[in-house]
């Protein structure tokens, strides 16, 4: 009787197991099954997404001109206004521009109202490093390719970035500054928007190179905000307090500054030019000039075309590098034949792929 309630015992023992085992294998099967399901759910959206990219005819744009205050960001916003209309117009179902006057609340709310509008792909140059890094985020999210261009950024999620390294134009136009001088003197510092991501790059990188001379002396950063009445008055007050002034590191109208000095009947001394038609002009007046030296250090307005070259093969598909940093260009007194347009508006940055009768109607 004890052998036969034993092995009752165990066949009850190994019927609980093997239905155990039957469950714990339909749980795996059932999750397996919900796992493949969920991948080939995610995997067919993303191809559906990419086909409707890479099938569309035409694309929606948006632009936001982030400021109008200068020569240079006019045509940065022009560049790009001529460009896709000579090479893609095909490709443009409709394109949005917007602008923020300088205002960081207005460049975040155009960029949020160009998302709105559908945007497939939005252009966009911050008005300082993060005032625009959550909506940005949100966007991509979204499916919106967004190329960010022309200034500082903090963010780290966005189809393409382009940008000459402000940090470098800094270095590069303080190395020229310091070896003009010798390694000594007082040099002044003038600078765009206080702020603004270009500023405090410009600003970092020359200073990582005076640093390095302690016979230099910088004067405190002012503010010209690349006005060219504002930067005229700041060079104004330094000759008023410092007349000894060496040299002038100028991220903002040097040709405010050199005309200060002659205005004035003052004696020149070194600076920066920034590749403005008006400054070749004086350039080539003065270049003989006892005391004076310069040589363009750009931040050319063209690179408005190259962020719309690599947002519209982002639009077709292609793989694009998500970090363009353009070459920092500099130019001496030999390239200034080629650089000059005599016959045409001061205001004008050069090098340009504007027309010249379009350069006309946008600076006569």
């Amino acid at each position: 009787m004890k052998k036969i309630k034993i092995i009752l015992i165990l066949c009850i023992v190994a019927v609980f197991l093997i239905g155990m085992t039957s469950c714990t294998a339909a749980a795996e099967t059932t999750a397996a099954a919900e796992t493949t399901a969920a991948a080939e759910t995610t995997a067919a959206a993303e191809t559906t997404a990419a086909a409707e990219t890479e099938t569309k005819d035409k694309f929606v744009i948006g632009y936001d001109i982030y400021w109008l205050g200068n020569a240079w960001s006019l045509q940065l916003a022009e560049e790009f206004k001529y460009a896709i209309q000579q090479e893609y117009a095909d490709q443009i179902e409709e394109v949005y521009y917007t602008s923020s006057d300088g205002d960081m609340a207005k460049n975040l709310s155009n960029f949020e109202d160009l998302v709105a509008k559908g945007c497939d792909i939005i252009f966009i140059t911050p008005i300082t490093p993060d005032n625009l890094v959550a909506s940005i985020d949100d966007a991509m999210a979204k499916g919106i390719k967004v190329i960010v261009f022309g200034s500082a950024y903090a963010g780290e999620n966005y189809t393409s970035f382009i940008n000459i390294s402000d940090y470098e134009w800094g270095v590069k136009s303080a190395e020229f500054i310091a070896e003009s001088i010798d390694g000594k003197g007082k040099v002044a510092m003038i600078n765009g928007i206080a702020g603004s991501g270009s500023q405090v790059d410009t600003y970092e990188g020359a200073m990582s190179v005076f640093s390095k001379f302690p016979d230099i002396t910088n004067l405190p950063e002012v503010y010209g905000e690349w006005d060219f009445s504002k930067t005229k008055i700041v060079m104004q007050d330094l000759l008023a307090a410092h007349p000894d002034i060496a040299a002038v590191w100028t991220f903002s109208e040097p040709r405010a500054v050199v005309e200060t000095y002659k205005d004035n009947n003052l004696p020149y001394v070194p600076t920066i030019w920034h590749g403005e038609n008006g400054e070749m002009k004086l350039w080539q007046e003065i270049k003989d000039e006892e005391g004076f030296d310069a040589v363009v250090v750009s931040k050319p307005s063209t690179m408005s075309v190259d962020a719309l070259h690599i947002g519209m093969a982002a639009l077709q598909g292609e793989e694009v590098e998500k970090e363009v940093m353009l070459p920092v260009p500099i130019f001496t007194v030999d390239d200034l034949d080629d650089l000059i347009l005599p016959d045409l508006p001061d205001k004008i940055r050069v090098p340009t792929y504007l027309p010249v009768e379009k350069l006309k109607e946008l600076f006569e």
